[in-house]
């Protein structure tokens, strides 16, 4: 079941290649590089799932992730996160307290991303 998704990742590889391996797997992918312009996308195409990095320097996708989940309750979030100081766990175990539906550690593998997208 193809889904119309946004990636919300400042890192422009990163989320060049994430929207690559959705593209390959038939979804529908939106691009945003900062929080807010993710939350705008999400709101303009409608999308089914956001995958939102945790680590980014406007807002972090905790605070991003917390007013998804309470503007568009239906909305699959996808926590990722490539570490920071910390490690990547703590926030991403943060990131499920808040409302987020699955997490990932970067690098990220296409079978593991299309999973969590999907909701396997």
């Amino acid at each position: 079941m193809n889904k119309t998704v946004c990636i919300i990742e400042d890192d422009e590889l990163v989320r060049s290649h994430l929207a690559d391996l959705l593209r390959e797997g038939g979804h529908d992918v939106h691009e945003a590089d900062s929080a807010e312009a993710g939350i705008e996308l999400i709101r303009a195409h409608k999308a089914d799932v956001a995958v939102v990095d945790i680590l980014m320097p406007d807002r972090d996708g905790l605070e991003a992730i917390g007013q998804l989940r309470r503007t568009r309750p239906d909305l699959r979030i996808v926590a990722i996160s490539g570490g920071g100081r910390v490690g990547p766990q703590i926030y991403l175990d943060l990131a499920k307290q808040i409302g987020a539906d699955a997490s990932l550690v970067k690098p990220i593998a296409q079978a593991d991303l299309e999973a969590a997208v999907l909701g396997g």
